[in-house]
């Protein structure tokens, strides 16, 4: 069902619906190993587990959580109860993070979350008593953080090393379409117990997606009835009630080249696929309702129908009074939005405010700016439509279910003369028809009344080349100095990264910090950096160089790899829980045509290689010659896909650590006699 993910780490989806069946046997229920509020001079004694040695700063000893639904009064309908209880001992400083807790709220007005019963305590051993510092309610501070989410937060209390930290809360929300997720790792502290528990009735359907790779301590569910009283009814439904406890947790170790962590981490998440209100059933479960409505969204498909977005068909026409061509005028358009707008980050996919006021503070979020840029061309009659997306650090959505609430970025689809071009105008330096990497990220969907579906921007797909180019030539005067000139063509990602470095530190530093890739004898002149501003091509780096060669030495090893690609192995652990995720698919190119220093022969000449990588998946050629003049060398990495499973990591680490040693090798010049 979940159609991306399988092989690589442990997913599962459990469809959590509608039962009429007899209810089936209780299951014992793990008891918790704390109680709390209550501890012990002997609490404050860590067990002795392999996840505790002298690097860590923190243990969280339990974490408890529960989801249940009670009915809502002012309505005929249920809202959920979330409640969450936390013992944390901070064994130094380096953990007093821990003692910043921030809880989200959602909702506006009367349909804000409601939090209810927040209790926190700092307990101290003092003269051999457990002393304890409870919060007190005018430390609790609350900051809005937009026109729908306040964030309560708060600090613990007289924080010390080697404390325990406290602290319970209840949320009551009637947003059940968005139930809290729940981690049981966490990415920096080991954990020793983890529980959360919902009971769900039969009146919502979720989908349950729980990932990772740790194996649950206690799975169990069990079936009951409950009474929920409404506003006006009072009605008794079904309740499947579900345990997971895991235990012995150790902190998530961030592997290099993996996109995000919460990719893997072990969690649960919930997404609503249906409501049954006792007649029928109903929901967003298929994404041609979504779709539908979406389109019908006063915050996303309304406003950019023609009839809505009438407000700003004058600056439209003004944009485009002299384009003849609908190519022109939608290249207007979006320079218009890109360099006169400023993007505030946000991860919501809805309209803030109305596209006129948008267009009038040149001001929004990503969904504000692309959801105008998508009104705009459709009022030149250019086939337009918003794409939905979630960005990497969303981490990835299922294509077959609509799970809204992970799908954080919306950009725009136009199509012109048979072509499908992909438009994001919220960067200043994203040339027309580009995207940031970070939208690579699998699955997406098209939101449309005619062409609606699902399109995919996984990062295998991408082409990105590399090319260096390096002459160097002896001085004409003869008097031991070589000379040459590097260029560099990078493609577009790191064009983007390139243009955003010297946008911020200026070109003057970008090259200082160039320095360093080279050797350190290399003196580097004339830089330059063409095609800054034309945003569709790749950059264009060059410079001159020149060094000393020593003339009274017999031999000279010189490395013709100036700028080795990778200096040491990028894989160095020997084992690997978790996939490669590169950027994109390496092609990289390396060419070198260097004249034989003046007085010296070439001695030693490294062996030409040609390694293909698990068949036709990749290579690594190193073709070098002598001429009789010259020194030349031609060297390319390619790698077909960015994505590589755990139980290839062994033969792609062996790949990288032949390719770092190969371009490691020497050229020996002796001297003529």
């Amino acid at each position: 069902m979940l159609k991306h993910a399988v092989c690589f780490y442990r997913v599962w989806i459990i469809m959590v619906l509608f039962s009429l069946a007899p209810l089936g046997f209780l299951f014992s229920q793990e008891k918790s190993p704390i109680i709390f509020g209550k501890l012990t001079m002997e609490d404050f004694n860590l067990p002795k587990s392999k996840l505790i040695d002298s690097n860590t700063n923190a243990v969280i000893i339990a974490e408890m959580g529960s989801v249940h639904f009670v009915g809502n009064k002012e309505s005929n309908w249920i809202s959920y109860v979330f409640h969450k209880s936390s013992r944390i001992k901070i064994i130094n400083k380096k953990a007093f993070e821990l003692g910043d807790v921030r809880i989200m709220l959602n909702g506006i007005g009367k349909g804000q979350d409601r939090l209810d019963d927040l209790q926190a305590s700092t307990f101290n051993i003092e003269n051999g008593k457990i002393i304890e510092t409870k919060l007190k309610h005018e430390d609790i501070f609350k900051d809005s953080l937009n026109r729908s989410h306040v964030e309560e937060k708060f600090n613990f209390p007289d924080l010390k090393e080697g404390c325990i930290l406290e602290y319970s809360y209840t949320v009551t929300s009637f947003h059940y379409w968005a139930l809290p997720y729940w981690t049981f790792q966490h990415r920096e502290y080991p954990c020793l117990y983890s529980k959360l528990e919902t009971a769900i009735p039969q009146m919502l359907g979720y989908l349950t997606l729980v990932q990772g790779q740790d194996s649950f301590f206690e799975n169990k569910s069990s079936k009951t009835k409950e009474l929920f009283k409404m506003a006006s009814v009072d009605v008794t439904a079904e309740v499947k009630e579900h345990t997971w406890v895991m235990k012995n947790l150790e902190p998530f170790k961030k592997e290099p080249f993996l996109k995000h962590p919460y990719n893997y981490i072990d969690k649960i998440e919930f997404h609503l696929l249906q409501t049954y209100n006792g007649d029928e059933v109903s929901g967003n479960t298929t994404w041609a309702n979504t779709t539908k409505a979406l389109l019908e969204s006063r915050e996303f498909g309304l406003p950019i129908t023609l009839d809505g977005s009438d407000a700003i068909s004058n600056v439209v026409d003004k944009l485009c009074k002299n384009d003849d061509d609908y190519m022109d005028a939608a290249k207007h358009i979006y320079e218009y939005l890109k360099n006169n707008f400023n993007c505030d980050p946000d991860n919501d996919i809805f309209l803030w405010d109305d596209l006129y006021t948008i267009n009038k503070k040149k001001k929004g979020t990503v969904a504000d700016i692309n959801l105008l840029l998508v009104a705009m061309l459709r009022r030149k009659n250019i086939n337009a439509s918003p794409v939905i997306l979630s960005t990497t650090e969303y981490g990835t959505n299922p294509s077959s279910y609509p799970v809204l609430n992970k799908m954080n970025y919306v950009i725009c689809m136009m199509k012109m003369s048979g072509d499908t071009i992909f438009l994001d105008a919220t960067n200043p330096l994203l040339g027309f028809g580009k995207l940031r990497l970070d939208c690579y990220n699998g699955h997406a969907r098209i939101i449309s009344d005619h062409d609606s579906g699902s399109v995919f921007f996984n990062r295998d797909d991408v082409r990105e080349t590399k090319s260096n180019t390096v002459f160097m030539v002896n001085d004409e005067n003869g008097n031991g100095l070589m000379g040459g000139s590097v260029e560099t063509n990078p493609g577009c990602f790191e064009s983007f990264n390139i243009r955003n470095e010297v946008k911020e530190k200026g070109e003057k530093l970008f090259f200082e910090n160039l320095k360093q890739y080279y050797p350190s004898d290399l003196l580097i002149e004339n830089t330059g950096i063409d095609s800054l501003t034309r945003l569709e091509d790749p950059v264009k780096i060059h410079f001159d160089f020149s060094f000393q060669t020593d003339s009274g030495q017999r031999i000279i090893y010189f490395n013709p790899v100036l700028q080795p690609i990778y200096k040491e192995n990028p894989l160095k652990a020997a084992e690997r829980k978790f996939p490669v995720e590169m950027d994109y698919p390496i092609d990289d190119i390396y060419n070198f045509n260097m004249e034989i220093p003046n007085g010296y022969a070439v001695d030693e000449l490294p062996k030409s290689v040609k390694v293909a990588y698990n068949g036709n998946e990749g290579l690594f050629e190193y073709i070098i010659q002598n001429t009789g003049t010259n020194v030349q060398l031609h060297s390319r990495i390619k790698l077909n896909k960015a994505t590589f499973a755990p139980q290839e990591y062994s033969a792609l680490r062996d790949f990288f650590a032949y390719v770092v040693k190969k371009q490691s090798e020497q050229i020996v010049f002796k001297k003529k006699k």
